[in-house]
């Protein structure tokens, strides 16, 4: 299985690229590649221009195949360069997912086109496996411009991974927890004087 990291892109929310963002000492989307070459085959960090993360050692850089997408235009873009099945998505903007938490997800049988964490109800498309069986649904979607990660998941089988599982893993609030906005970092200070 091998792992796609979106890089974003300015952030407009955040103010700038929350990719660049220093987290305890290292750029945010660097520790969190780090994390994912523990565990997977290869690592694509799909982000416009990829020359900004020319910096990461280990990954390979993808510009999106169709611009200003969004996570869905990521995926896509990760999906259609992968030579796996498999593969795990995630976001540069979630510091707190762990090599346990990631174990966890590539431990779990069964089949499906999507393996996603549903935590308080909602489902976390941001930290889930995307099967390449996927791919022309994500393009109807994007030719259709439905651009939410979700929009084409009544058309495969999804299989839903409950909270009660995932605290095998880890605390789902800190593994889920992503970084929107400047006042966000005073939640992850807290979050890391709780651990």
């Amino acid at each position: 299985m091998n792992a796609i990291l979106l890089a974003g892109g300015q952030s407009s929310r955040y103010g700038r690229n929350k990719a660049l963002i220093n987290f305890r000492g290292e750029m945010m989307i660097k520790k969190i590649s780090t994390v994912l070459q523990a565990v997977f085959e290869k690592v694509y960090v799909v982000g416009t221009p990829w020359t900004d993360y020319s910096f990461l050692n280990g990954v390979i850089l993808l510009e999106d195949i169709v611009a200003e997408k969004g996570p869905l235009g990521g995926l896509y873009t990760g999906l259609t360069y992968s030579d796996t099945e498999y593969n795990y998505l995630t976001a540069c903007d979630m510091p707190f997912i762990t090599i346990n938490y990631l174990n966890f997800v590539l431990n779990c049988g069964g089949e499906y086109d999507i393996l996603i964490p549903e935590y308080r109800g909602h489902l976390e498309p941001l930290a889930a496996v995307y099967r390449q069986s996927c791919l022309p649904f994500i393009a109807d979607s994007i030719t259709a411009n439905y651009l939410k990660v979700k929009s084409f998941f009544p058309a495969v089988k999804v299989r839903i991974l409950k909270e009660t599982m995932l605290r095998q893993a880890g605390d789902p609030e800190r593994l889920f927890y992503n970084i929107n906005q400047q006042s966000d970092l005073k939640t992850v200070r807290k979050l890391l004087e709780a651990h």
